[in-house]
C-alpha cells in the first residue's frame, strides 16, 4: 500500500530543477511505497520520510547525482539498535553504524537498482523505532 504523498511535497517537486530530477521521482515514490505509515514531509530543504521517526531523506545537492540518505533520525542515537539489511546488490555506503546513502548518476542507474533497493528501504524502514 502506497502512503499519501504530501501536498508540500508536490509543490516542492513541482518547482524542482535538477538534471536527474526523473531519479528523485522514482526515490520519491519508493519511499511513499516502502511502509503503509510512511510520512512525506520537506524537512533540510529536501524530502524527507518517516514511519516511528524520520528514516529516508533525499540529497539533491550534487547535479550529477541524487543521494538517498537512510537514517534513524536527525540525531545519531546510540541506543537504537542496529539496522541490519541484506544488501548483496551492495547498493549503499555506510558513513556511520545506522547511516547508509545509495547514490545515482543517471536514471539507468536507479532503474537497474530499483528492486533490490525497494527491498532495502523497506526492510530499513520496518527497523525504524522512535
Amino acid at each position: 500500500m502506497t502512503a499519501a504523498p504530501s501536498p508540500d511535497v508536490d509543490a516542492y517537486f513541482a518547482e524542482l530543477e535538477h538534471p536527474l530530477r526523473d531519479v528523485a521521482v522514482g526515490l520519491r515514490q519508493l519511499l511513499l511505497d516502502a511502509h503503509p505509515d510512511v510520512v512525506e514531509s520537506l524537512k533540510w530543504k529536501s524530502a524527507n520520510y518517516e514511519v516511528a521517526d524520520d528514516f529516508g531523506t533525499l540529497n539533491l545537492r550534487r547535479p550529477k547525482a541524487v543521494q538517498l540518505v537512510l537514517h534513524t533520525g536527525a540525531k545519531v542515537k546510540p541506543e537504537h539498535p542496529e539496522i541490519v539489511v541484506d544488501d548483496r546488490s551492495k547498493l549503499l555506503t555506510w558513513p556511520g553504524r545506522n547511516r547508509a546513502v545509495a547514490s545515482f548518476a543517471s536514471l539507468a542507474e536507479f532503474e537497474d537498482a530499483r528492486g533490490a533497493l525497494a527491498e532495502l528501504v523497506r526492510a530499513w524502514a520496518a527497523q525504524v523505532e522512535l
